[in-house]
């Protein structure tokens, strides 16, 4: 398996303001048992501190509910 890329630079699509990385990790993005068999590519994680939205980047540039909730929860 190759090294995760550098994550790009994003702007966020709701305020426009620089989006910040959180982490990178390998993964298929698939939720399923056969994910380990579909092709692996990094996965970039990126949060808003202007408007306090999550983020998530492989091939194109995805809200993130999941992290959303999680860090809702825990403001």
């Amino acid at each position: 398996m190759s090294e995760p890329t550098s994550a790009p630079a994003l702007e966020c699509p709701d305020c426009g303001d620089a989006l910040v990385h959180v982490h990178t990790e390998i993964a298929s993005g698939a939720f399923r048992t056969q994910a380990a068999s579909m092709p692996q590519m990094p996965i970039h994680y990126f949060d808003c501190e202007a408007c306090g939205t999550c983020w998530k980047f492989a091939t194109r540039l995805l809200p993130d509910p999941v992290r959303q909730i999680v860090r809702d929860a825990q403001a």
